[in-house]
């Protein structure tokens, strides 16, 4: 059985003897439907394959989801176990706890000090004085205006519409 560029190919070539008219026509369409059958049946089991390694993404897909779900809950668990274990020590006065192998020590956070921002302020910062405030100015491109002008025939400079594309749908 050829492959299925061998195939193509041998399209490709069918076409070309097909405009020759010294060539018998039905001879043409004889190998025509036998070159066709070929194709599709290398076609089918091509898309077997494609199929097939879609459901292998999608299994992949559905554990890798289902691992990140875990590693929340670990994550989670973590947190309140520290957290307990903090406030315990907190709680009876100790900054240093554990055994030989591991210990636990209550420390203070580095880095700079945070802000506690009265109630919509950090919302918007114009409540502050002008010497504390960072004007930016941001512009973005107004799509749908865009698609709109397109539409209508009007030019937008340095903006066209491109192809959309085509993909194979697998069934």
């Amino acid at each position: 059985m050829s492959s299925l560029f061998e195939i193509g190919a041998d399209f490709l070539r069918l076409q070309e003897m097909a405009e020759d008219p010294n060539i018998d026509q039905e001879a043409i369409m004889d190998t025509f439907e036998a070159i066709e059958g070929e194709f599709n049946d290398k076609v089918e089991k091509w898309l077997m394959v494609i199929k097939d390694k879609q459901e292998d993404m999608n299994t992949r897909e559905r554990l890798m989801e289902d691992l990140r779900e875990k590693n929340q809950a670990d994550f989670r668990t973590i947190d309140r176990m520290k957290a307990t274990v903090k406030q315990l020590m907190e709680l009876t006065g100790q900054k240093k706890a554990g055994g030989a192998i591991l210990t636990a020590t209550i420390c203070g956070v580095g880095g700079k000090k945070p802000l506690v921002w009265a109630d919509g302020v950090r919302e918007d910062a114009r409540l502050l004085p002008e010497k504390y405030q960072k004007v930016e100015t941001v512009y973005k491109a107004d799509t749908d205006l865009i698609r709109e002008d397109l539409d209508n025939g009007i030019e937008v400079p340095g903006v066209e519409y491109g192809d959309r594309g085509t993909y194979l749908k697998v069934k």
